[in-house]
């Protein structure tokens, strides 16, 4: 057997080298698309580094990883029309009413497990004032709870259709979100004493 020479031994260790940097591993596959790629379920019992985080573009789908009750982390990804999203648009058309007056429309939401808040309010048909008031009108729209479901209520105060007989519509847009993805403080009372000004006890957040 011949002696392998420096010359040699530095040629093996360079081949393997570029080897080593060029090579993909794969786990129960056979054609990892990087460097290394597992396909199938990995437990990390230690700290998982992320060396490098690309940003976002405008026109990339935003995806998001969220961990459940069972600690099982699942995709959350707003792109896809049928899946779960972080919060939701809802624009309700609501046509027809008692002149300008929406006093409880139901929406079916759950109470329980959404938040609805009603960020605005359109009406298309052209008001008088009642009683020749002089006076002007501001619509008014809200998102209240009744019943366990949220309602919708909305009206322009002390005004109605300038033509009784025609129909007019509400145009209402609401944002609806899950309670699993935002902190719900509840109710904090605040007794005024038949003042104008008061100040929180202690802040919700500090």
């Amino acid at each position: 057997m011949k002696p392998i020479t420096l010359c040699s031994f530095m040629a093996i260790v360079l081949i393997l080298q570029v080897s080593l940097s060029a090579a993909q591993v794969g786990i129960n596959t056979t054609t990892p698309r990087t460097t290394l790629e597992v396909a199938g379920s990995m437990l990390i019992s230690n700290d998982l580094e992320i060396g490098v985080i690309e940003t976002m573009d405008d026109h990339d789908n935003s995806t998001f990883l969220i961990q459940d009750a069972s600690n099982d982390i699942k995709t959350l990804d707003v792109s896809n029309p049928t899946g779960a999203a972080l919060g939701y648009i809802q624009e309700y058309v609501i046509n027809n009413a008692n002149l300008d007056w929406v006093l409880n429309f139901d929406t079916q939401i759950d109470a329980d497990d959404f938040d609805v808040i009603s960020i605005s309010a359109y009406y298309d048909t052209e008001l008088a004032l009642t009683n020749n008031l002089d006076k002007f009108s501001l619509p008014y729209t809200a998102a209240f709870v009744q019943n366990g479901t949220w309602r919708i209520i909305a009206d322009f105060p002390a005004a109605q259709n300038l033509d009784t007989n025609e129909t007019g519509t509400w145009i209402i847009t609401t944002l609806i979100f899950s309670k699993d993805l935002s902190k719900q403080f509840g109710e904090i009372e605040v007794p005024m004493n038949n003042q104008t000004t008061e100040t929180a006890i202690n802040p919700i957040i500090d």
